[in-house]
């Protein structure tokens, strides 16, 4: 715990030096990161008002309304910039690769470490349940409170990286998510805005449902890009869609395998807590936390082999 006390003033001594702060998310981005980014930048924004704040990256379509578009800077804006990492700490995953014009980078992190040292300050605290949830803790302790308009965004961030408290429902995840909703959170229009659906969202599962498969233990689905865009989808919209394979005919492990722009495979693994998908994730190049971890392969034919060590995945320990 000082250790980690330690790193976060460092971080905030590191903040209140400079006078543009720039804060980038992973690709892909998914509600935690988003959250992160634009939680970070409100509560910036409102704590440091001589300071320019921005936040970078793109956002999912099935995030609340509420959520403001991201901001549009030059590289002559980052290249005098601190750049504040959220939700990861792998630079060669964040999705603006002008992180590396940036000054000097700090970082918040809830994942698993991929290296044992990295050339900034990272406060990494891999038993938390997002990465909003440890923006929120470090705020209440540097400054004894959360500023308003950033409480939303990092709650949207505490409800996806939960599965809305299904993978965590520890006392202090719990309190954690009462506090935001003492800062005013609208609880019920964010529930509203994260499950509404759309005709384009119906037949997307239809065809998710059409196409899963059975292996051992492991239900999944691969999604190639021509599928996806032929339904009017994005990359990002696709994506991210793995929890509509959990706990399929009680199968203890699902994954979603997504065909990015790139040509790349975006596989995403999820198991029900008693099977570590973590390790899986870090034999193919990735990480993330026991029940739900992700990594990138080179092509479809490689999924065969990722589904085979998802059946080999160790059992958890006292889950």
């Amino acid at each position: 715990m000082e250790n980690l006390e330690s790193i976060r003033d460092e971080i905030f001594r590191i903040i209140e030096r400079y006078d543009t702060i720039v804060i980038f998310g992973h690709a892909n981005p998914d509600g935690d990161c988003v959250g992160s980014v634009m939680g970070l930048r409100h509560a910036l924004r409102e704590l440091y008002p001589e300071k320019k704040i921005y936040g970078v990256g793109t956002h999912p379509s099935y995030l609340p309304t509420f959520i403001e578009e991201s901001d549009e800077i030059d590289d002559a804006t980052v290249e005098k910039a601190l750049a504040v990492l959220v939700d990861l700490s792998d630079l060669g995953r964040v999705e603006d690769q002008r992180i590396l014009k940036a000054k000097e980078i700090v970082c918040f992190d809830h994942h698993v470490a991929d290296k044992d040292e990295y050339a900034f300050p990272v406060y990494r605290d891999e038993t938390a349940p997002s990465a909003t949830y440890i923006l929120a803790k470090v705020l209440l302790e540097r400054f004894g409170f959360i500023p308003k308009k950033a409480a939303p965004y990092l709650f949207v961030g505490l409800v996806t990286d939960t599965g809305r408290f299904q993978y965590d429902c520890a006392p202090a995840t719990l309190k954690m998510a009462a506090t935001l909703v003492e800062c005013g959170v609208d609880c019920k229009s964010i529930y509203k805005d994260l499950y509404r659906q759309n005709s384009l969202d119906l037949r997307y599962r239809a065809f998710v449902y059409d196409h899963f498969r059975f292996d051992g233990l492991v239900s999944y689905c691969c999604v190639s890009k021509a599928e996806y865009t032929k339904l009017g989808l994005t990359q990002n919209d696709a994506g991210g869609k793995v929890n509509l394979l959990s706990l399929l005919d009680n199968h203890p492990i699902w994954a979603f395998f997504t065909e990015q722009d790139d040509g790349i495979i975006r596989c995403e693994l999820r198991s029900d807590g008693y099977y570590n998908v973590q390790e899986v994730a870090k034999r193919f190049g990735g990480g993330g936390h026991i029940p739900a971890a992700g990594c990138r392969i080179d092509s479809f034919d490689k999924v065969p082999e990722v589904v085979k060590a998802l059946n080999e995945a160790g059992k958890v320990e006292n889950a």
